[in-house]
């Protein structure tokens, strides 16, 4: 009779632990819902329609796709915008996982810590204000890098305003302001790295570069898949950056996809295909992150 009241009893209370635990996270889910489900939700919706900011919609079935998938400017823009994420994320993060070791080995460095911060400062500036100080920088006959390359007879370049340089242009240009946040994450996961493994190395044999291959980077394995998979989806929807510099010019030849989404919904009031192709990215940012989760990730143990 007592074990049964005891199974009652826990039961009871195990059920109201339950509840209490979906009662903590439900403002959360609540919060999930509004923010997100709901928004993705409602542009699938509104990509199956013409629509206006006047409120009017019409129901118009797959439409909206056939038109942006047979539009060659959306082929450009999603072209130009892989080939941004390409020049971008492998540099990036290769200089920041560089620039953290180098951090994190030159412990008696001076002044290390205030060296770090400036390197983080690109990350909190301004995107705006970035784009214009390099614009400057790219500036054909009065940019400080065309100076800098008449000072040492090389010839100047034309760069944003070039059909091929643009995109490495803007590429050197988000390099710049990312590298920073990547290190900062990297330098976090080399903290966590005890230094036994690196002393049974040493004793073993191994040189900085063994050590660097076959410890660092396997047991950095968590931050690489974090940063690039943050890295990607930050340069998939890359805007601000372009849209400062170049607004998509020279000839397209620097459209990117969320600025191809800007220019339909408010230039030219195609408002469902704008949300169209809003709905493309994101399923393609969505089946590149999850891909990069399943085959980046490596379990390591020592």
């Amino acid at each position: 009779m007592t074990t049964l009241v005891n199974v009652v009893v826990g039961k009871t209370i195990r059920d109201r632990q339950i509840r209490t635990a979906y009662l903590f996270i439900l403002p959360t889910i609540l919060y999930f819902l509004v923010t997100f489900t709901y928004p993705t939700l409602r542009a699938v919706w509104l990509s199956l329609t013409e629509w206006s900011v006047a409120g009017e919609t019409q129901f118009v079935g797959l439409d909206q796709y056939v038109k942006v998938l047979t539009d060659d400017v959306f082929w450009k823009s999603m072209r130009n915008t892989g080939v941004l994420t390409l020049l971008s994320v492998p540099a990036t993060m290769v200089l920041a996982i560089l620039a953290a070791v180098l951090f994190h080995s030159a412990s008696r460095l001076p002044l290390r810590n205030v060296l770090r911060s400036i390197y983080f400062l690109p990350v909190i500036t301004s995107s705006v204000a970035v784009a214009f100080v390099w614009s400057w920088i790219y500036q054909p006959d009065i940019g400080l890098l065309n100076a800098l390359l008449k000072a040492v007879g090389l010839p100047g370049q034309r760069y944003l305003s070039s059909l091929q340089q643009v995109l490495p242009s803007l590429a050197a240009m988000n390099i710049w302001m990312r590298m920073g946040f990547d290190m900062i994450i990297f330098w976090a996961g080399l903290q966590g790295i005890p230094s036994v493994y690196y002393d049974a190395a040493k004793v073993d044999g191994a040189g900085p570069v063994e050590q660097f291959w076959y410890i660092t980077l396997p047991l950095l394995n968590p931050q690489i898949v974090l940063v690039a998979i943050i890295e990607i989806i930050n340069s998939l929807k890359l805007f601000d950056l372009v849209y400062i510099a170049t607004n998509g010019g020279p000839a397209n030849s620097s459209r990117v996809a969320v600025l191809h989404i800007y220019d339909l919904a408010f230039s030219w009031n195609k408002m469902g295909e704008a949300t169209a192709v809003a709905v493309i990215l994101f399923a393609v940012i969505l089946v590149v992150t999850v891909a990069q989760w399943k085959f980046l990730s490596r379990k390591t143990e020592y």
